[in-house]
């Protein structure tokens, strides 16, 4: 399936509202710690965040049988282009105030270029304080549905993570705002 309306359906799946009010996740993966896990992003590099993040990701695959997924540059520019622009403009929402969604964000990277076929997700998470950590997002994607699926689906081979300090929502305390972009092209 090579059709934008794949790509629909995995983001429609994972949009479930703030992933922050799921509740606990069940099972997850819990081999040797991956760094800065329990890191407020507020105090730490979002780099090195971000690789707390896509390696706790990784975790959670290869504890059901799962490939790794390997880290795009040109997938973490758009989803930090779009962390960026939600916490500016207010929104928390996998298409941008302008109309723009993954496939428009991945596109503009180059990601998708001549592929002849691709299935692309994308999965959102915004947190304050003890919610903001790397350990919590993943656990509360964990914990809901269609962020679950997207973590979880096995044709996906690449990913992309953008994270910045601040929130989508005006007067949150001080926080972070996460965009993770999955993919594979053929």
């Amino acid at each position: 399936m090579t059709s934008r309306h794949l790509q629909l359906k995995l983001t429609a799946l994972a949009v479930v509202g703030s992933s922050l009010l799921a509740g606990p996740a069940a099972g997850t993966a819990s081999a040797a710690p991956c760094a800065g896990a329990g890191a407020d992003p507020v105090e730490t590099s979002q780099k090195a965040i971000a690789r707390s993040t896509v390696c706790l990701l990784n975790k959670e695959r290869t504890a059901r049988g799962l490939h790794k997924l390997r880290l795009n540059p040109r997938m973490s520019k758009a989803a930090r282009a779009h962390s960026l622009d939600m916490v500016a403009k207010h929104y928390f929402d996998h298409v941008s105030k302008s109309g723009h969604d993954v496939v428009d964000r991945l596109t503009k990277t180059g990601y998708l270029g001549e592929a002849q076929s691709w299935v692309v997700g994308e999965n959102l998470a915004w947190g304050s304080g003890g919610r903001s950590t790397p350990e919590q997002i993943v656990k509360q994607w964990m914990g809901s549905a269609g962020h679950r699926q997207n973590i979880l689906t096995g044709r996906f081979r690449e990913i992309g993570l953008g994270v910045v300090i601040g929130t989508p929502s005006n007067g949150a305390p001080e926080g972070a705002t996460y965009t993770t972009t999955f993919g594979a092209r053929g």
